[in-house]
């Protein structure tokens, strides 16, 4: 039910401003590439198979249960906390690839399914003894499964940051993270005053023109070797630009085409404390298909320094972001957070009743004739969007439609320990929503597309920019306007690029003791329509302690999955994944 957290970009706002960067430097080494704790290092990778205390059977997979039937019990909560926990996969070098047995796989992996499967995510939830209870703290853990003729190969390895190597080296939490209170060391000694936090590179993973980088946007990314997924070290330079700021956010766009010479990664960067009465640096930076830049645009985006720039969007003229309303608790920080009594994070307050800022960024002439705008829309919270696209027979770059999954509020104190099921009674939830902007008037109207809570939504590329119809998420089995739920469903929405329609949607329901994580679509190689593809999920199955991937076909999705991959080893919930054409074995 939770999702990513850029809380620990804002670190720098809170404290004087002082590039450490080495700019001059492609990649920052590392003194160690890989831990060197022994491989029962995975500490709490132990079998977990709450007991199940309802008085009747666990609802199967299948559809949905019916609208009032069912709802979030102390049962659904037990079995949603039993999977995070460390990984069972060790913490030394995972680069030997693994064959997955056959006998693992149920129903057929399509032939032309041919290409590598990225993921990377929190890895360990307990470090040496100390537990976390805020998940976005974790190791970042990347993994790739390769896909060829059928045949599967599974390889991983820890994000060789500074923080996770030094702390296997001395076998001790030596780091705090954002959603740490007090010393993490144990010792008696607090400095309120440090507003470091380890940089985690637990977030998002993206493979270009031979390139694998693991992002984490409160930090630097972390290059990776694609085929050993060794680190090589931070990364001042990305695909030879150099960053505009040290941090790149965890989010990207990638627009696809037939045309090779219009293929695009379209990443951003966002300063998190500007300079005295200055705006806040940004860059968006675009590659081509072969890793050379295509266009790299600066802009000075105002009073943004808490604004928590998690995602992007992007349209044929304009880059888009969505600004939320947060700012410093001044309270919270001099009388809780300097007194070890709050984490980091829970110092940046949701502004109640205050607007979120939408600042369009242009990326063409054409936009630039309108010009850079900052558009107030509701009060609300985002991390994740869908797609953008400048609608039919708009060909001056005045208007554009925007999907998004915006939270109605936000929470920063919400953890694995504070969730009940009354947490999903209202409250938080996240909803398909369309936004129509007119961007010379600087006006938005927003209204849902469904009322079933989602997350995690992906699009076919081609679609990038462009208007589209179908949409892939991880969302509720409950569909209501009030109640919802954990991840328990893959969903594909379906809807029309015009303003003012509802989605019709398709969906498949994993069964009542399995949690999703993020779909990925993977488009076929000659396919002409839109949902020409799979999608690809990993479950965890908590009443089995199982990871499965299922493949889908995403023309399908309510017929079930047509493979499902018993995975060897527990993977705790991920975060972000990538779907890569190259075999990386």
């Amino acid at each position: 039910a939770m999702l990513t957290a850029p809380i620990a970009a804002q670190a720098p706002a809170l404290r004087r401003a002082s590039s450490r960067s080495s700019r001059g430097k492609r990649i920052a080494p590392l003194r160690i590439r890989a831990a060197i704790a022994d491989p029962d290092a995975a500490l709490l990778a132990k079998t977990s198979v709450p007991e199940w205390k309802l008085p009747r059977d666990p609802l199967a997979p299948g559809a949905p249960p019916p609208a009032g039937t069912w709802g979030p019990t102390n049962q659904t909560i037990e079995d949603w906390r039993s999977i995070y926990r460390n990984t069972s996969l060790s913490t030394t070098d995972g680069s030997a690839p693994r064959t997955i047995d056959p006998a693992r796989v149920t129903g057929t992996i399509p032939k032309d399914l041919s290409g590598t499967l990225f993921r990377n995510g929190p890895g360990l939830l307990e470090i040496f003894g100390k537990r976390l209870n805020q998940f976005f703290d974790g190791d970042g853990l990347v993994y790739s499964i390769a896909f060829e003729d059928g045949e599967l190969t599974f390889k991983h390895n820890f994000v060789g940051t500074k923080g996770f190597t030094d702390e296997q080296a001395a076998r001790k939490m030596l780091y705090k993270g954002a959603f740490a209170i007090g010393n993490p060391k144990g010792d008696s000694f607090y400095n309120p005053f440090d507003f470091d936090v380890k940089n985690v590179a637990n977030t998002g993973v993206v493979n270009w023109a031979g390139e694998l980088y693991a992002l984490w946007e409160g930090g630097k990314p972390h290059k990776m070797d694609p085929k050993s997924l060794r680190t090589e070290g931070e990364a001042d330079v990305v695909l030879g630009q150099p960053l505009e700021v040290p941090q790149m956010a965890a989010h990207y766009r990638v627009v696809d085409s037939e045309d090779p010479t219009e293929k695009r990664l379209v990443a951003f960067s966002i300063e998190s404390q500007a300079g005295f009465l200055q705006p806040n640096k940004c860059c968006f930076y675009e590659w081509d298909v072969h890793g050379k830049q295509a266009a790299r645009n600066a802009f000075g985006v105002p009073d943004a320094t808490f604004g928590m720039f998690h995602d992007c969007l992007v349209t044929e003229n304009w880059y888009l972001l969505l600004q939320n309303p947060n700012k410093l608790d001044p309270q919270k920080l001099i009388g809780e957070y300097m007194f070890a009594k709050c984490a980091l994070a829970e110092v940046i307050a949701f502004q109640e009743g205050q607007p979120a800022k939408l600042h369009m960024l242009p990326r063409t002439d054409k936009a630039r004739k309108i010009g850079q705008k900052t558009i107030d829309v509701d009060n609300q919270f985002f991390f994740h969007h869908v797609n953008a696209f400048e609608p039919e027979g708009c060909d001056d770059a005045s208007r554009v439609v925007i999907d998004s999954a915006p939270w109605r509020y936000m929470n920063f104190a919400v953890n694995l320990d504070t969730v009940t099921p009354a947490f999903y009674n209202g409250g938080m939830r996240v909803e398909y929503t369309r936004f129509d902007v007119d961007v010379e008037r600087g006006v938005s109207e927003q209204a849902p597309l469904s009322n079933r809570v989602m997350e995690f939504p992906q699009i076919n590329h081609k679609n990038t920019g462009k208007p589209y119809r179908f949409t892939y998420c991880a969302g509720a089995a409950v569909k209501d306007d009030v109640k919802w739920g954990p991840n328990q469903c893959l969903i594909k929405f379906d809807t029309e690029p015009t303003v003012g329609v509802k989605s019709d949607e398709e969906v498949y329901y994993f069964g009542e003791r399995t949690f999703l994580q993020e779909p990925i679509f993977a488009a076929k190689p000659d396919g002409n329509d839109e949902d020409d593809g799979y999608v690809l999920i990993v479950a965890n199955h908590a009443g089995e302690d199982l990871c499965r991937l299922h493949i889908f076909d995403a023309k399908k999705i309510g017929d079930g999955p047509v493979a499902s991959v018993e995975l060897e080893d527990h993977l705790p919930p991920g975060l972000h994944g990538y779907w890569s054409n190259a075999v990386h074995k």
